[in-house]
């Protein structure tokens, strides 16, 4: 077979072993063009008969579709075409447009240096339009569509990193040329008038900003997206950060730091005030910030005693992600996790984007040395993509990206040889010493008998803040002597002052059964309570020792932390700890063992909470079940390497009856990944864990995975419980596919069980409520209050929301009553998506009862909620009642773009009921207003901006009318 190469950006080209082929025009080339926009994929014969002849058909089609393809194979070779079952099919992979997508999906992770050279090789192969003259034949229209999509995402790609590296002059031309053929893509009107005022023609970069307002008022209707106005702010104030350092401005609003336990603050901060200042003066001076340094020297304790100066300098909120217990393959969903976002894991990073786009942080990133394979690209994509983040990070080793910042960081001052005991006193190192001594100690004094032993022992720590904790706690008890002649003695056998042999001299001091515990706690994922010990010891046959006083001299010894937090006294093991424990507990040959014990410590756990549901105050279950949802996460990834099936669907079964409960995103594709593996083992015991897969898949979005899920589910249970779970996963899928007569079917087969009457006639009330069938609905909805109490108090919200739904039919404010009291009580039980959808549906109440002073706030709050939980199902509802209330207030340019982004949107849910005929009236009225034609081009418009814009349009536009109300 010749070498080929086929060009379909610009019009169609054929290359034989380096040579143009000119392909005759007409029906060869339209056969060609068809079987390439299927891009591999297999083409019918009746397809390309239809591109080759279209109406007018040949006496023989079959046979004279062969002749063409004959004459094709002789100038492509006889192997390029093939004929399969499913049709004929192009066997060549060079292809431009493939090439073209392959350097795009290249650039997306790259500095702006490289990704600027891929990107420019990218646009240098376009020619002209996509397909040339098959650009609008219906078998290449899709394609070439999505092509010409992405082309204009390469300028401004291509542009934005010509801005970051300097160029701002060569980004003009591109965007020039881009904006002259698409003058609404506000994308590329802001990179132009950036690249303008960079390349010192401020005068032009605000009048291109103030002709692309006035155009589009004229023409659309429309105010510019809200980056927009506040770049005309920055560049009459020259605020913009300089030319090759884009993403280093301020970051916008301001909020407290909302930070988890993270440290220990509580003890004396000693030794660093010049490095505090310099790590604060760096992240305010530049993007990507990363203090790096060995381990135990205090990182992590600097970046934390740094947040509130930084809250003061920088502003914007702050998000802190530990990651020294992320598994490879989990720092973009920790990252993710921190924020409160719910993505798709496919889409994870890209959902960062959107978000941090609309609302900057500082993102804190700690621990990231065994990770930086995956931190790396995130931190080069989100400092690329979102200019007004900042990244500060901690790691024993440098990120490897372009814009970093390193601060490194050395171990405490030693004191100086030779020096007075004063002079040596005074030395940082001596100081954190003595007062971590004192605390344990406080007759502790530094004295003229015992000066030189403590500067020996600071000495042969290194200076190393951990290290010196360590000795510290021993010193408390037995004496510097001692503690220096054990120290002296263990730390020959490693290398001398490093942690490793610190920590292990340290172990090597407890008892035979302390020691065994603290192998134990590196099984934990997070911080742990003394009933929680316990309850893994329990499960180990060869433990018959007592947990709480080997745990009591852990904390003793410095190497279990303490803390006290709103559910009672916790611990935790420092890193370094950790790192030990865990490899002696693999060394030991009991790993399995105690793993296979945590595992069923976390079924116990979660057993308990699911029969406490519905019987204990909502508030006090989920924060239980959130509490210990990380290790949740270590005992499903445990039990799916040990292939522990029927454990795994035991745990994931307790927690997805906890209904409403949301979990994270790495727990909820556990779940999914347990259901998918209990398929392939298909039985009884297993048969729970298929079914709550099948539901988080429903959830996910997956409709038909999750119905194939289910019904395996279905099949394969013996018990109540699981057909119950695998129903409720099939109803779920159905309805969100529009099925709602199969949704009817499985929600009533849940409703026959006692303790589920409540959740199936809720969710039977909603269904009838969308055909319009009130009294079915009311009768629905009675029975599911009634059996709220019983039921618990997060399907009580549920049920509230339901008949809240379904009395505002007729009762306007008994509706609006019941909606605001369900999502109060979601609220505090954390029924996340209660909370939402009651939200919702009262805007939508709102809006349609002509109340918009209370509609605006509300609707400001959910844009809010929605896209911190990357709810965008939802956000289209929302818009698509946005357009209503805009179109009450005579917005019709902005209604007409909101419900043009929600019409686009993939996600969006299709309109049921009522709202079939009312959105359908709805886009006649703005029509009919607006023209056609401005109704066309907006739509466009608005089918062409990323979600993130189209939110943050609909939260200004909210925020004018509130201003005006």
């Amino acid at each position: 077979m010749p070498d080929l190469r086929l060009g379909v950006l610009g019009a169609l080209e054929v290359h034989v072993d380096g040579q143009l082929r000119e392909i005759p025009a007409g029906r060869q080339r339209a056969v060609l063009s068809c079987l390439l926009a299927h891009d591999g994929h297999p083409v019918s014969a009746d397809a390309l008969i239809e591109a080759a002849w279209g109406a007018e058909l040949p006496d023989n089609p079959p046979k004279a579709l062969r002749t063409v393809l004959s004459r094709l194979r002789s100038h492509l070779g006889r192997d390029a075409i093939e004929l399969g079952p499913a049709g004929y099919r192009l066997t060549v992979d060079a292809v431009d447009a493939d090439e073209f997508v392959e350097l795009l999906e290249r650039a997306g992770s790259l500095d702006a240096a490289q990704a600027g050279g891929l990107l420019g090789r990218a646009l240098a192969l376009w020619r002209g339009p996509a397909f040339g003259e098959y650009a609008e034949a219906p078998c290449a229209r899709p394609l070439a569509q999505h092509l010409e999509q992405l082309r204009m995402d390469a300028i401004e790609a291509h542009a934005s990193a010509q801005l970051q590296t300097g160029e701002p002059g060569a980004a003009v031309a591109g965007l020039e040329l881009l904006l002259a053929d698409q003058p609404f893509r506000e994308h590329a009107v802001e990179l132009l008038a950036t690249a303008l005022y960079h390349a010192g023609r401020q005068t032009e970069a605000l009048q291109r900003l103030r002709d692309y307002r006035a155009v589009l008022a004229a023409e659309l209707g429309l105010d510019p997206a809200p980056d927009l106005a506040a770049l005309e702010g920055r560049i009459l104030g020259h605020t913009l950060p300089p030319a090759g350092a884009m993403g280093s401005g301020e970051s916008p609003g301001s909020g407290g730091l909302g930070l988890p336990h993270w440290l220990d603050t509580s003890t004396a901060f000693i030794g660093r005030e010049d490095e505090l200042a310099d790590l604060v003066a760096a992240v305010a001076r530049n993007q990507v910030t990363v203090v790096t340094g060995p381990g135990g020297v205090g990182k992590s304790r600097l970046v934390a005693e740094a947040l509130s100066a930084l809250q003061a300098e920088v502003g914007g909120p702050i998000s802190v992600t530990e990651l020294a217990t992320v598994r490879s393959g989990g720092a973009a969903a920790a990252v993710a996790d921190t924020l409160g976002l719910r993505p798709d894991a496919a889409s994870v990073t890209d959902d960062l984007v959107e978000f941090l786009t609309a609302v900057p942080h500082l993102l804190v990133l700690d621990n990231c040395e065994h990770l930086l394979d995956e931190v790396g690209p995130i931190v080069t994509t989100v400092t690329r993509r979102c200019r007004d983040v900042r990244v500060l990070a901690t790691s024993r080793r440098r990120l490897g990206v372009g814009a970093e910042l390193q601060v490194p960081l050395g171990p405490l001052r030693l004191p100086e040889q030779g020096a007075t005991t004063g002079v040596q006193g005074s030395a940082a190192s001596v100081r954190l010493f003595g007062d971590r001594v004192r605390r344990l100690r406080p007759s502790f004094a530094l004295t003229a008998d015992n000066t030189a032993e403590v500067v020996e022992l600071c000495r042969r720590c290194d200076g190393l803040p951990l290290a010196l904790e360590l000795a510290a706690s021993r010193t408390a008890t037995s004496g510097t002597a001692e503690v220096l002649d054990r120290l002296g003695a263990d730390l020959a056998q490693d290398e001398p002052g490093g942690l490793g042999a610190v920590v292990a001299w340290s172990a090597r001091l407890l008892e035979p059964e302390q020691r065994e515990l603290l192998d134990c706690l590196s099984v934990f994922a997070a911080d742990f309570s003394g009933e929680s010990v316990r309850g893994v010891v329990v499960h180990l046959d060869s433990w018959s020792g007592d947990a709480t006083s080997a745990l009591a001299e852990l904390v003793e010894s410095s190497l279990v932390a303490h803390h006290l937090s709103g559910s009672g006294s916790r611990h935790r093991l420092l890193e370094m700890v950790r790192v030990f424990a865990a490899r002696s507990l693999a060394e030991s040959g009991r790993e399995q063992e105690v793993r296979a014990a945590h595992a069923a410590w976390v079924r116990d756990v979660v057993t308990g909470i699911r029969a406490d549901w519905s019987r204990v105050d909502g508030a006090e279950v989920s924060e239980r079940l959130g509490r210990c949802s990380a290790e949740v996460v270590g005992a499903l990834r445990w039990a799916l390497d040990a292939d522990a099936l029927a454990l795994a669907s035991d745990i994931t079964q307790a927690v997805g009856r906890c209904w409403h409960w949301t979990p994270g995103l790495a727990l909820r594709d556990l779940m999914i990944e347990v259901g998918e593996r209990g398929l392939l083992t298909a039985g009884p015991d297993v048969a729970a864990g298929v079914a709550t897969g099948a539901f988080c898949t429903g959830e996910r979005g997956d409709l038909v995975r999750a119905h194939s899920l289910g019904k395996a589910a279905l099949e394969m249970s013996r018990d109540p419980d699981s057909t119950a779970i695998a129903q409720v996963a099939l109803a779920v899928a159905a309805m969100y596919s529009g099925d709602l007569d199969t949704s009817a079917h499985w929600f009533r087969a849940v409703s026959t069980r006692p303790e589920l009457i409540g959740e199936g006639n809720t969710s039977l009330a909603l269904l009838a409520c969308y055909r319009d069938d009130l009294a079915s609905a009311r009768d629905h909805a009675a029975v599911a209050l009634a059996a709220g109490p019983s039921s618990g108090d997060h399907s009580h919200a549920f049920a509230r929301y339901a008949a809240g739904e379904v009395e505002a039919r007729t009762d306007v404010a008994r509706g609006a009553e019941l909606l605001a009291e369900a999502a109060a009580e979601a609220d505090r039980v954390d029924a996340e998506q209660v909370s939402r959808v009651s939200r919702i549906a009262l805007f939508a109440l709102l809006v349609r009862d002509r109340r918009p002073a209370d509609a605006m706030p509300l609707g400001l709050r959910l844009c809010a909620d929605l896209r911190r939980v990357g709810a965008w199902t939802q956000v289209w509802t929302l818009l698509r009642m946005l357009a209503e209330l805009l179109t009450d207030h005579g917005r019709w340019s902005d209604a007409a773009f909101f419900l043009g982004a929600a019409q686009a949107a993939a996600s969006a849910p299709p309109p049921v009921g009522a709202d079939i005929e009312r959105y359908a009236v709805l886009r006649a009225r703005l029509s009919d207003h607006l023209g056609a034609g401005v109704l066309g081009q907006i739509e466009a418009l608005a089918a062409g901006t990323a979600r993130a814009q189209v939110l943050s349009r609909a939260e200004r536009v909210l925020a004018d009318l509130a201003s005006q109300a």
